[in-house]
């Protein structure tokens, strides 16, 4: 029989079965290898799967081979994890959709929850404000022992990583790209030094390069990876907000820094400050919050620990929910591309889950995710916790 490692890839090679749907099958079966051997009536049970879905799992699983296609995997990809290896981190499978799989250059390991690691992200043009302030504040909790986590973007990104290594510490980049492709081109240097001392992770194989659908998607990673996040300045539409807002539903702390009214660079992060996000008073003050985080209990599979990284939202105070709240705007419907049009479409004014979106569109997991995020920014959908979605 193959070996669990093995079953994890073999799943992502299912059509529309996608990282939410894996994880429930892992958690309802236990081991993935049970789930491959499942009947349509057993599939049924798990969350997301209906008639449709089970009858074409079925369908495709006799044409895969979980064994050929570890051995492929490795021969194609020189470094990658996947849940059933021990050095994946444990914080990032805690969450509802973790990487099936997560490739990586470095020797530095994240498998220990408790490690305080902090993302900070923003807008590749910050002001002069926005990278002073990233600088001292990533260089701050680096000082406290903290391991900075962004994405190698230009502007806050490499800011924040740019500090980390200034003062000897440890930095995490997550790539919207393979590992061993540097974007952009100019952080090459950046990249090396990351690699050297820290990490650099990727849910994309080797060789695949830059697509506009990968880096929102990499936003949950960051998310995932992160005990706090950090905006340290955002344009009122910006990746950097749905970082937030995912990591606000993974139950993590969210600061942002606020800024002026006059700065446009920084208005996203006003607005999560008024839906809930803690406010980064001082540079101290934030390392002391920080510093006071309860521990996280290292058995990511038990069932306490599960309850409450799946809670949606509780950190925040009274009935706002980060990010939740209905753009509101009368503009109307800008010109969409086809794929965001098919998408936009499978989405209703009710709550519905994100496989039952990716089997309306008909469209890869991966195109709908990416697709979601942007239809998110340009304000026509909302996420909803749990990873429903409702058209605004």
């Amino acid at each position: 029989m193959a070996s669990e490692r093995a079953y994890w890839l073999a799943w992502t090679k299912i059509k529309d079965v996608g990282p939410v749907t894996i994880k429930r099958l892992w958690e309802h079966f236990g081991e993935l290898a049970i789930a491959w051997q499942a009947s349509a009536s057993d599939l049924l049970l798990v969350d997301g799967i209906g008639l449709l879905s089970a009858e074409k799992i079925v369908r495709q699983r006799p044409m895969l081979d979980p064994e050929e296609i570890l051995t492929k995997h490795e021969q194609e990809n020189r470094s990658f994890w996947t849940p059933a290896d021990p050095d994946y981190p444990s914080l990032l499978f805690a969450i509802n959709d973790p990487p099936p799989v997560l490739y990586y250059r470095g020797k530095f390991r994240l498998n220990d929850p408790n490690l305080l690691t902090v993302g900070i992200v923003g807008t590749r043009r910050p002001s002069a404000y926005g990278k002073r302030w990233t600088q001292r504040l990533s260089r701050g909790l680096t000082e406290q022992g903290a391991t900075i986590i962004s994405g190698l973007a230009a502007g806050i990104d490499t800011e924040a990583h740019t500090s980390c290594l200034n003062q000897q510490g440890r930095t995490v980049a997550v790539m919207g790209t393979g590992v061993d492709r540097v974007y952009p081109a100019r952080n090459q240097s950046l990249y090396a030094q990351v690699v050297e001392t820290g990490l650099v992770i990727s849910e994309y194989p080797d060789g695949t390069g830059p697509d506009r659908t990968h880096f929102p998607q990499r936003n949950r990673v960051i998310a995932g990876l992160s005990r706090a996040i950090l905006v340290t300045e955002a344009p009122a539409r910006s990746g950097a907000l749905i970082t937030a807002r995912l990591a606000n539903e993974y139950c993590r702390e969210v600061y942002a820094l606020p800024s002026s009214l006059d700065n446009s660079q920084g208005e996203g992060c006003l607005r999560i400050i008024d839906q809930g996000a803690q406010i980064i008073l001082s540079e101290q003050s934030l390392v002391e919050a920080l510093a006071g985080l309860p521990s996280v209990d290292a058995e990511i599979n038990q069932p306490a620990l599960k309850t409450a990284l799946d809670r949606s939202a509780s950190k925040v105070s009274g009935s706002k929910i980060l990010g939740s709240e209905a753009p509101q705007s009368t503009k109307p419907l800008p010109e969409l591309t086809p794929l965001l049009s098919q998408v936009l479409n499978a989405v209703s004014v009710e709550p519905v889950m994100l496989d039952r979106i990716v089997q309306s569109a008909e469209v890869d997991t991966g195109a709908v995710l990416g697709a979601l995020v942007q239809l998110e920014i340009s304000g026509l959908v909302v996420q909803l916790p749990g990873m429903q979605y409702q058209r605004c």
